[in-house]
Formats: C-alpha cells, structure tokens, sequence
C-alpha cells in the first residue's frame, strides 16, 4: 500500500461551531442577576417543547442528568430492572446503577444496529420498570410494536434522541413517543457550546417532578426555598448555555438537511467508488437524524490508522460494549454474557465525518478510502 506524510487533521467526526451570533448569545446573560433557571432556560424549554410537539421541557446540565432525573421521576430504585439497547453509550446503564436498579442489555438488529420488539420483549420480566430506547446512529427504532408491549405490561418508556434529534419514525418526532424524552447537548445536533441536555414529556405532574430534582428539590415559586418537595440534585442548567442552545436549535433542521445529504453522497459515492463498506439500512418509515454516518468497514483499525494519516478522523461508536466493562461487571455482579450482534459490529463500526461543515470533503474522505482498500487489494495481490 502506497504511504504519505501525516497530514494535519482537516476533516473530524466531532464539529463544534461556535460563530458570533453563538458569543452574542453566550454573553447576553452575563451582566446578571440571573445565571441559570432563568427566562433563557425557560425560552429554550418552551421552543424545544413546540419543536418536538410535546407539553414540557426540562432542561439541565448534561444529558446523563436529563436520563437521570427521568428515573427518579419514574421512581426507579432497588429491585427493578431497565432494558436498555447493549450497543449504547454508558449513560443508561450508569444511571440505572445509580438508581439501585439492574440494567439489562438486549441486543440489537443486524440491519439497522437499533434494538427493536424481537430483542426486547423476551427480557421483559415483572421487575421491568422501563425500557430506554436509543435511536443509534440517528435512525430511528421501530417504535410502535415496542410502545404496544409497554402499554400492555404497563412499562413506561424513555427515548434517548442524542443521535436523532430532528429525526422521526412514521412522521412522529423523535422523543416525544415515548413517555420521557431525552437528549444531550454537549456536541450533538443541538449544541450550547459545553454540557447541557433537556428531558421531554407531555406529562405535567412528571415535569414538575424532574423541575424539582434538577435544583435541591425546592418549588420554584417558593422564593425563600423554605420547603423541600424532595431531596434532589444541582442539575440547572447555565442561562448562557442556554442562551447558545437557542441558537442552535433555529439551525437544526437546515443542519440536518445537509448531514443527509452528505449521508446520501457517502452512500452513492462508496458503492461507485467499489469501496468493500456496508452503511446500515434506512428504513422506509424512517426520517435519520444523521448525526452520525456509519459503516462496517473490513480492516478496521487499518483503515482509521491510514485515514488519520491522510487528515482524517474517524471515530468508533462505540468500540467497548458497557456491558463488557469490567467495573460495571464487578458493581452489578452478574455478566450477562454475550450479545452476538452487538460483539460483532463493535469489530466492524467506523464512523466517518459528515458534520454541517463538511463540504466537498466528503468527496476527499471516499477518495481516501477507495486508495486504502485499493492498496490493501494491491498488497494481497
């Protein structure tokens, strides 16, 4: 295989924007009185609560804190069991362990990496006390045989939409299926330059709950916070990053366009390029929110090595299966065992830059890899 120079990292999977309207917005908060749980945070609640079609926003200072502060409101604790999908990021399980409850983690579907009922439905047990969907990559599960299952075992379900956000399923929006959304901001398609993440329902009683988990358990209205409704946590969320997260959002949907089209380029363009990777399948009901673009990619870790050389990061989402770690084994006790589908896309995944930004250098990223795939063929020769 023909070698090169290392090139300075010109294209990346993670994209940070952070332009003038965005500094504007950061700093408009900042003479004070108010630095969080102010009229930003409120005005970002309410315009992603319209955005998604549900009743309520919660927002506070990191996705994990979204999903986390959902649990409690659902009440989980010690004895019960949350499914979650076993090629997920940890949040699910960490939250779940947090919470006194054991996580449970079903395997995924071959086609679309995504969980869905045939996965789910047979670890449902009488101690199942909610099912954490992921909509992985940005493509959406298949939401209603799940949410028929929940309804009938009386099981609430959680949406995490970090991956999805703008994304539906049978021209639904995303996070506002099931009964608590969630989403983070922290490099996702919503962005407010740092940590932050919402929580999403169309149920009052249970948005008021997370409100008062999010900062001390204290009723906003009471202004000398002299009762406690419960004991809760400092999960508020910044009236600047607040600020920027509105920004950002006014710019979603344009940004997701382009991260579909250069979804669409990368499909195309690979299959005319015979580059030997295989995309996941997008199903017809679905609309992707694309944050991600992944392929299975033979030679993997050779591929990302040659493509680094060349100015090109790439990323694995995600490599390590969580439940796989070691700590999350010795703090649960209990291995679960293998997850087929899911061990063997770990070996395969590679994700490929495809951020708003991106331009004609998504045609740059497939001309690289059709030369690493021709020098590998040209070796083997």
């Amino acid at each position: 295989m023909a070698t090169m120079g290392t090139h300075p990292i010109r294209y990346r999977t993670v994209w940070t924007p952070f332009d003038a309207e965005m500094r504007e917005a950061m700093l408009r908060p900042t003479p004070g009185p108010v630095y969080y749980d102010g009229p930003e945070g409120d005005a970002f609640e309410r315009e992603m609560a319209a955005y998604l079609g549900t009743g309520y926003g919660v927002a506070v200072s990191s996705g994990t804190a979204a999903l986390f502060v959902a649990m409690v409101a659902l009440g989980i604790g010690p004895g019960d069991e949350v499914i979650s999908p076993a090629n997920g990021y940890l949040t699910v399980a960490e939250c779940t362990i947090h919470s006194g409850a054991q996580p449970v983690y079903c395997d995924v579907d071959d086609a679309t990496a995504n969980m869905d009922i045939q996965t789910v439905e047979p670890l449902v047990t009488p101690r199942t006390k909610a099912i954490v969907v992921i909509h992985t990559y940005g493509h959406p599960v298949d939401m209603d045989p799940i949410m028929d299952l929940a309804r009938r075992r009386g099981i609430p379900v959680i949406e995490d939409v970090a991956h999805a956000l703008g994304g539906e399923y049978k021209g639904r929006k995303l996070g506002a299926i099931g009964d608590i959304g969630f989403v983070s901001f922290a490099r996702k398609c919503v962005t407010v330059a740092g940590q932050g993440g919402m929580a999403f329902t169309a149920n009052r009683e249970r948005a008021t709950r997370m409100r008062q988990l999010r900062r001390h358990g204290w009723n906003r209205e009471d202004a000398y916070r002299s009762h406690v409704a419960m004991v809760g946590f400092n999960f508020t969320l910044s009236e600047s990053h607040a600020a920027v997260g509105r920004v950002s959002l006014s710019r979603l949907d344009r940004h997701n366009a382009i991260r579909a089209e250069h979804a669409r380029r990368y499909t195309a363009g690979l299959a005319r390029r015979a580059v030997p990777v295989r995309p996941f399948t997008v199903m017809p009901w679905a609309k992707h929110g694309w944050l991600h673009y992944v392929v299975r990619a033979p030679r993997r870790d050779e591929l990302i090595q040659f493509m680094k050389a060349r100015g090109v990061e790439c990323a694995i989402h995600y490599k390590q299966p969580v439940y796989r770690q070691p700590a999350y084994i010795a703090r649960t006790g209990e291995d679960p065992g293998p997850r087929p589908v899911t061990d063997r896309l770990a070996t395969e995944i590679v994700t490929l830059p495809s951020h708003p930004d991106m331009g004609d250098g998504v045609e740059y990223v497939m001309d690289q890899m059709a030369e690493f795939y021709a020098g590998a063929d040209a070796g083997r020769g």
